[in-house]
């Protein structure tokens, strides 16, 4: 790709438009997943209505900006289902979401079970498989099944332990595949440019590096993106494979920084973001390229 041919404006984005033409691999799903998706039991209290009191909703959502909706849409053809609502109008974020036990049966369940999650959220979405495999044989119109969905409830998502969510990275091989990484830099990545002047003796060094973030349960992670690329450091330093260290960690989240831009460019170019951080990574190139040109920055 010829990214100086391919410049995308942000109405692109915000209005999902045709001209922008995204390709939607699986396990970029997934990768994007891992980083935006959300996976939750909702057991509304109906005050003794019905046949237990209790109305369960289960829902999987993927959450972006107003200015990067449009990929929620490309989401829907891809599950061929779900919705496009307003999630929460302060921050304007949109989300795609599935709630029809039907389709999270036979196409989220379907594709996860394909293409795992690679975070500790693959320990969320075992327990909402359990509840919708509970709730598509019809157990949740007794007690049993209810007091079922409460358990499976009462242990995902921030209600699950640290111990849990370490573990669980570490205790497997992470084999990450390239369109993994490319959903998940589109969730988590960002482009950093240094910009830091000496005022003793007047020089400028401009340093520039892709950064991913992950809390520091799910280090594991961001350690096989560092051995995928065989470049970057793990910041704060400290002994990731060491539950008590990470836990002292002066820090609750731990960032990935990975300096060598011709690995990033390489790999970007050939596997495009999809949301506005596609246009930072377009202005970020262009002022990797006014360096290459001794173009020094104004200090």
């Amino acid at each position: 790709m010829d990214i100086n041919n391919n410049m995308i404006n942000e109405w692109d984005f915000f209005s999902g438009s045709p001209n922008l033409i995204r390709v939607f691999t699986p396990w970029y799903v997934t990768g994007l997943s891992d980083a935006e998706g959300f996976f939750q039991i909702t057991i509304q209290n109906i005050k003794g209505k019905g046949l237990t009191g209790f109305k369960p909703f289960l829902e999987f959502k993927i959450t972006q900006k107003y200015h990067s909706k449009g990929i929620l849409y490309e989401l829907q053809n891809y599950f061929d289902c779900g919705r496009i609502i307003i999630d929460n109008r302060k921050t304007e974020t949109f989300k795609f979401v599935i709630t029809n036990i039907n389709d999270l049966l036979t196409k989220v369940i379907l594709h996860f079970e394909k293409y795992p999650l690679h975070t500790s959220k693959f320990l969320n979405y075992e327990d909402f498989k359990s509840a919708v495999l509970l709730m598509n044989d019809k157990n949740h119109f007794n007690s049993d099944g209810i007091n079922n969905l409460k358990n499976l409830k009462s242990r995902m998502n921030k209600v699950r332990s640290f111990k849990d969510k370490f573990e669980f990275c570490w205790k497997k091989v992470i084999k990450l595949e390239p369109e993994w990484i490319q959903g998940f830099i589109d969730g988590e990545g960002s482009f950093q440019c240094e910009i830091l002047c000496n005022k003793k003796s007047s020089n400028i060094n401009v340093n520039f590096s892709l950064q991913i973030k992950q809390n520091n349960h799910d280090v594991a992670v961001l350690n096989a993106i560092k051995l995928y690329f065989d470049r970057g450091y793990l910041k704060p330093k400290y002994d990731i494979s060491d539950i008590k260290a990470v836990i002292n960690s002066p820090r609750s989240t731990t960032a990935l920084w990975i300096r060598d831009t011709n690995i990033i460019c390489d790999f970007i170019n050939k596997y495009p973001l999809y949301t506005i951080k596609w246009v930072d990574y377009l202005d970020w190139n262009n002022l990797i390229e006014l360096k290459k040109k001794e173009c020094t920055p104004y200090c």
